[in-house]
């Protein structure tokens, strides 16, 4: 049976590697140098800026909402949710070029959360693929759609980054 995996190499980065049988029931590693991996991560999804207005919230997102930006979004969004002075919370996907299932799961929790407290949850600005996303899986119309809003200037808002 052969199997793939990643090694990460000091001196060539992350490397596909092939795990061989040996006859002692060890594993043996064999690196193939040859195909390094030199593609930089993309940025993940970033905070951009928060609005409280008389008990409105707006959140702007910016970037690529992944498994590794998801789970720290999901919680600043759950805290402003449930924050008192929040009676509705906006997130705003205008600046967002892509956004998975991890997302779409936060997205679903988010949504929950607000029914569960009586609360209104609403997103804007969807772009192509992530509106494609939530649209083949069946979970666009859970949701309540507003236009989209400039986010307010750097001195009239907190920023925080979800990274």
């Amino acid at each position: 049976m052969r199997q793939t995996s990643l090694l990460l190499d000091a001196n060539f980065g992350l490397l596909p590697t092939r795990i061989l049988p040996t006859r002692s029931s060890q594993v043996r590693l064999v690196a193939f140098p040859w195909r390094r991996m030199t593609s930089a991560p993309p940025p993940e999804a970033n905070i951009r800026a928060v609005n409280e207005q008389s008990g409105v919230c707006r959140v702007w997102l910016s970037g690529r909402i992944t498994i590794d930006s998801s789970p720290e979004l999901r919680v600043f969004l759950l805290v402003r949710l449930q924050s008192p002075k929040c009676e509705s919370l906006t997130v705003d996907f205008s600046e967002v070029v892509y956004i998975d299932t991890s997302g779409l799961a936060v997205l679903v929790e988010l949504l929950k959360a607000a029914r569960n407290t009586r609360k209104t949850f609403q997103i804007s600005g969807l772009h192509e693929r992530p509106r494609y996303l939530l649209e083949t899986s069946r979970l666009l119309h859970l949701f309540h759609e507003v236009e989209s809003e400039l986010p307010p200037s750097d001195h009239d808002s907190s920023l925080a980054g979800a990274r």
